[in-house]
């Protein structure tokens, strides 16, 4: 299991972020259930969550900021950093969380992006709603997601709820707990891809592609070697998906 250790560094001033958050659309007053329904001035998931300070993992880049939300006992831990309306958030595998998206944290942030990532909860559908929810309260007015092996299940999955702008899931299982990934199971009908290596031994290829459309053969992409979800960047093929998630992004936010 990989754990993330935290150290002491300046904080999040959470009060502030909160006050001006509480504004945003996705606010209730009463802290009611979270919505699908797009609204005019964009879609609306729920209320903004309570946030509570958190220390910064060591792993992350300088400048990062980080938050806990959700049940104090089993909480969501968020971190973000870049600036800007736009936003990427990057849904780590099962039993990982904020670390293994470091380098991609810097290198989108570095693009103009607002790049956010979590760790579960036990709640894993909600760790991805209340991630998606702490992004727009700090500013994030569109949004894409990118997750890998587990979290690229529950980024397409959740896609049909709560409408990012392009979805890339790497080396994604079909089904997770419950949450399926398959796109015949999915209303969501905007920039897809799905990124997979022939010979891999943890989510097979032809697992990952369910997750794909299978009438857009632009939506699946199969590299060579057996490299599974964020091992992807470490491998010969690092510059490659690199460039195909930067195009998704860009043909995302274009729209």
């Amino acid at each position: 299991m990989h754990t993330d250790s935290p150290r002491s560094r300046v904080l999040v001033p959470l009060l502030a972020l909160v006050a001006g958050g509480a504004l945003l659309a996705g606010c209730t007053s009463d802290g009611g259930d979270y919505t699908s329904a797009p609204t005019e001035g964009g879609p609306t998931i729920g209320p903004s969550p309570d946030l509570r300070a958190a220390e910064v993992p060591d792993c992350l880049p300088e400048g990062t900021a980080t938050a806990a939300t959700g049940p104090e006992d089993d909480p969501t831990l968020v971190a973000w950093t870049g600036s800007g309306a736009k936003a990427v958030l990057l849904a780590p595998q099962n039993q990982s969380g904020p670390c293994e998206w470091a380098d991609q944290l810097t290198r989108l942030a570095g693009q103009g992006y607002l790049v956010g990532t979590f760790s579960w909860s036990e709640n894993s559908a909600q760790s991805v709603r209340d991630a998606v929810q702490v992004l727009r309260t700090i500013g994030a007015q569109d949004f894409a997601l990118v997750g890998a092996s587990k979290g690229g299940t529950y980024v397409a999955g959740l896609a049909d709820e709560i409408y990012p702008k392009a979805v890339v899931a790497l080396s994604p299982p079909a089904e997770f707990d419950g949450e399926s990934g398959r796109a015949t199971d999915s209303t969501y009908d905007g920039p897809l891809l799905v990124i997979a290596s022939a010979d891999d031994t943890v989510v097979g290829a032809d697992v990952s592609k369910l997750v794909s459309r299978a009438d857009d053969p632009s939506t699946y992409r199969v590299l060579d070697g057996g490299a599974h979800g964020v091992a992807l960047f470490g491998g010969p093929h690092k510059a490659e998906v690199e460039k195909a998630i930067d195009d998704a992004l860009a043909a995302g936010f274009a729209n």
